[in-house]
């Protein structure tokens, strides 16, 4: 008889994904009170720096549908990235896998006659995920076939798509004129923007939608299971049964394909046509959500808001305050180490505080 202790519980699940929130609450928390410090060391009141970051965006409706607008690309990357780091696969080449869904969702948009919107829509969306999930796909073949570790490739993958993306973009879909971007998209290809001129569209809420299928794919389904158990363990996992290649490659897949909705998000509705470098570096942005937000999807969402909110706010301080906007990075990667350390860190603080204690009862038998 199975001992009912071994079997996870939803309780337990639910404890546990409560506890990954938590730690990222905190992790937040205390990399603000170390800002402030570096805030203090430079002679500005954290409270006023604070306010122009944090508060002050959200007090307009344009404030913060240009928060929404910054945050949706960074939860498609943050969720890209979540689902390769669940499988131990570090795709470091979510940024080209941006740039070549924006372009085949771009090529659809405007060399493919269909007059239905809908239909329309969901073709450009369609061809990103499958270019782009195609072409992280390749990253996986390398790693299965010969071995080639996936951060190798997929850094040089950046640099092949970043190069066929320019070639094609300057030479065969270039519009008239001086600006190295395509034609502006027919209306029937673009992702309606929620409230013009500002860049948040419907995009949002398929990132959202994105998540959602991510937590139940993660949480409520066999392949789900089997990315954590070759995540965890490659070799256990192939004792149990598990063919570690095809989970891999799946794995590997979702991510480019949910980078490629990242591209497509930004062509189709922040700005209507695709150009060279329309992305300031999202998916390394992506991966740094994924760490902070502990491989977590609702955590990438919660964090990917936040980092929304700081390059925003970072915006506002370099304007109503002397801190340049190079804190907010400082800030950003000073939450980046407390999740990479933070089990050192709860360790280093359990014993100092054990060594006080043990300290404080030796004193306390000296008469």
């Amino acid at each position: 008889m199975k001992d009912k202790k071994l079997v996870p519980t939803l309780a337990d699940k639910g404890s546990s994904f409560a506890r990954e929130i938590g730690m990222i609450v905190v992790n937040i928390f205390i990399s603000m009170v170390l800002g402030s410090i570096l805030i203090l060391a430079q002679g500005e009141n954290p409270l006023e720096v604070y306010y122009y970051l944090l508060i002050d965006p959200l007090t307009s409706m344009s404030g913060i549908l240009k928060v929404l607008g910054k945050t949706t690309p960074l939860i498609f990357c943050g969720l890209a990235a979540t689902v390769a780091f669940r499988c131990s696969l570090f795709n470091v080449g979510i940024e080209g896998q941006i740039y070549l869904g924006g372009l085949a969702a771009a090529a659809v948009a405007l060399y493919v006659p269909i007059s239905t919107p809908v239909l329309k829509v969901l073709c450009c969306l369609a061809a990103a995920m499958a270019v782009a999930g195609a072409w992280a796909a390749l990253a996986g073949w390398l790693k299965i076939r010969f071995h080639v570790h996936e951060v190798l490739s997929t850094i040089m993958l950046n640099y092949v798509a970043s190069a066929m993306v320019s070639f094609l973009l300057l030479n065969f879909m270039k519009e008239d004129g001086i600006n190295p971007r395509t034609n502006p998209f027919p209306e029937n290809a673009l992702l309606p923007q929620l409230a013009p001129p500002d860049q948040v569209n419907v995009g949002l809420f398929l990132s959202l939608l994105a998540a959602v299928v991510l937590i139940f794919l993660i949480y409520r389904t066999s392949l789900g299971w089997r990315i954590d158990a070759v995540g965890k363990n490659m070799t256990a996992a192939r004792f149990a049964g598990i063919s570690a290649k095809k989970v891999l490659m799946a794995a590997i897949c979702i991510s480019g394909m949910l980078g490629g909705l990242a591209g497509a998000e930004r062509v189709m509705g922040a700005y209507g046509y695709m150009e060279l470098n329309f992305s300031p570096g999202y998916g390394y942005d992506g991966m740094i959500v994924a760490v902070i937000a502990r491989n977590n999807p609702v955590g990438a969402v919660i964090v990917g808001l936040f980092m929304g909110l700081l390059h925003y706010g970072g915006v506002n301080i370099n304007m109503y305050t002397d801190i340049s906007i190079e804190w907010v990075y400082v800030l950003i990667a000073v939450m980046f180490i407390l999740v990479v350390a933070d089990s050192r860190i709860i360790n280093i603080v359990r014993r100092g505080f054990g060594r006080l204690f043990r300290i404080g009862k030796r004193g306390e038998g000296v008469k």
